[in-house]
């Protein structure tokens, strides 16, 4: 039988995306070892009884010792500290990588701790849901997502393929751009549409929100997520975030302007336009995941 490809792989926070990664790993091979790291014995407690982990520890050195590939899946204002409690305690052949939504950041501290032979590779899979914790997690969460990987002129590349082969092991499709063409690209077709979707939420009249269709839930869905890690999101990627919305304006003005001199003709092309490209990108979506 092929030797699995990871033996051991240390996860540090184990919530939706940490322990979907468990699952989705030892779904693909059962001989993999999922180690935990967390903060709460509790949430370890619940993430061992999902069969996410194998084996849970409070420690970030314990837990990554002999690890092949180490993800941290926790939040980005934690990654400094997980990554300095690592440092010595990783093998030269550990690989680390994280699930964050924005990766300059991310990169630069990894780059700047670890420095170990480029073995720190961002990627940041665009998969989740507006519901957190290891008890929404799933071993398919990763089945036909789109799993960026942002290597620069310091990573490894033997490092980049061990991480593109980990996702695509988990059923991604990988992607690599640098971290900062992934902020930009991001912050236009993740950040922005939460905050449109907040925007859209916090707008309404209190008395016309139990008029609210499937249409207005179905819209505002990822209003919903965690507004902490929103926070940080935003705040972490601020400069690309900001040019996505000035870009938004320009469209809502452009929509308003055929609104108020009631263009018919322009509206409906609009509109049109619209239907046509989200079509497209849906069939492309179906396409890509038979």
């Amino acid at each position: 039988m092929k030797k699995p490809a990871f033996r051991k792989i240390t996860v540090v926070g184990v919530g939706l995306l940490g322990g979907s990664i468990g699952l989705g790993a030892k779904a693909a091979d059962e001989r993999i070892t999922v180690v935990g790291v967390g903060r709460r014995k509790i949430s370890l407690d619940r993430a061992v009884a999902a069969g996410a982990i194998d084996a849970a520890t409070l420690s970030v050195a314990e837990g990554v010792v002999a690890a092949d590939l180490v993800v941290l899946a926790s939040p980005l204002e934690t990654y400094e500290a997980h990554l300095l409690a690592m440092r010595d305690a990783l093998s030269p052949r550990t690989i680390v990588t994280d699930v964050g939504s924005t990766k300059a950041v991310a990169v630069r501290l990894g780059e700047s701790i670890l420095g170990r032979a480029g073995l720190f590779v961002g990627s940041h899979p665009m998969a989740g849901s507006e519901r957190g914790g290891v008890q929404f997690a799933r071993a398919d969460l990763f089945n036909g997502a789109t799993c960026i990987v942002t290597p620069t002129k310091h990573t490894s590349p033997s490092a980049t393929r061990k991480v593109e082969r980990f996702w695509k092991m988990l059923g991604g499709l990988t992607v690599a751009m640098t971290p900062s063409a992934h902020d930009s690209a991001v912050a236009r077709v993740s950040h922005l549409p939460h905050v449109l979707a907040t925007l859209i939420v916090t707008g309404q009249k209190n008395a016309e929100l139990p008029l609210a269709s499937r249409g207005f839930l179905d819209t505002t869905r990822i209003a919903s997520g965690d507004p902490a890690m929103w926070r940080e999101i935003i705040l972490t990627n601020r400069k690309p975030l900001l040019s996505a919305i000035d870009a938004a304006d320009e469209q809502l003005m452009r929509i308003r302007d055929l609104i108020e001199i009631g263009d018919a003709r322009g509206i409906e092309r609009y509109l049109r336009a619209a239907k046509k490209r989200r079509d497209e990108l849906l069939t492309h979506r179906l396409k890509r995941e038979e």
